[in-house]
């Protein structure tokens, strides 16, 4: 057995163990009947993970932890949520940074022509 095998099974393994880690943490932050201290906890190791591994945030996840303070941003608690002209913006109440999703305004995706 070459190095170059042992190497890439080790690569595998770690990754393996990273992705459970992962599956883990997030239930541990979309479980609402865990302490906000445990949930604040989980998400910002869940980030450190990810970073550390270089694996993307799960898909569940990724909209609902804050980028600045690594905080779960649960809409009414710890984030302000708010619908205009077609896009969400949600602002973390914990360091006060705003992320936008959605297309917003309707008007551009009209043609310019009429």
């Amino acid at each position: 057995m070459s190095r170059r095998s042992g190497r890439a099974k080790a690569k595998r393994l770690r990754q393996e163990k990273a992705l459970d880690a992962q599956i883990h943490l997030s239930g541990l932050i979309s479980n609402p009947s865990n302490t906000m201290e445990l949930r604040k906890n989980a998400a910002r190791h869940l980030v450190k993970t990810s970073r550390r591994h270089r694996l993307p945030l799960p898909v569940q996840q990724r909209h609902w932890i804050c980028r600045g303070c690594t905080t779960p941003l649960i809409p009414g608690t710890t984030s302000r949520t708010r619908i205009r002209e077609g896009q969400r913006i949600t602002t973390c109440l914990e360091c006060g940074r705003i992320r936008r999703f959605g297309g917003g305004p309707g008007y551009h995706r009209r043609s310019r022509i009429e």
